[in-house]
């Protein structure tokens, strides 16, 4: 077996001043086959009942993380991590999209993904 941990770190604004984040506010391309064991993620500043979703090539792979404490992180934990979420397999090539609901206004998100590469145990 070949596994390796990576964490990949985003923060997510709405590039216009004074406007809430909402769908598909950031991306990137899976530069490897993984699989997604954990994710957290909080705001600047607390926002009411924000959450969101994790989209892979715009289905929803991962959803309702509750985003909207800034002294507790959301979390979703997989099995692999003590949690009772199943892991999530993405292929390479994939393009993963944040999306986020019920936010306010001019705020700020720090995401955390934690993912397997390689031959990944189910």
């Amino acid at each position: 077996m070949n596994e390796k941990l990576i964490v990949i770190d985003r923060t997510i604004t709405d590039p216009t001043e004074g406007a809430a984040v909402g769908a598909a506010e950031g991306f990137f391309t899976v530069p490897v086959n993984m699989t997604i064991v954990y994710v957290c993620g909080a705001p600047r500043d607390n926002d009411g009942t924000a959450t969101m979703d994790i989209q892979d090539d715009t289905v929803d792979i991962i959803t309702a993380i509750d985003v909207s404490d800034l002294d507790v992180p959301g979390t979703w934990i997989s099995t692999h991590f003590g949690g009772t979420e199943t892991p999530v397999a993405v292929v390479a090539g994939s393009k993963i999209e944040f999306d986020f609901n019920s936010c306010t206004a001019a705020n700020v998100f720090y995401i955390q993904i934690w993912a397997i590469t390689g031959e990944v145990p189910a």
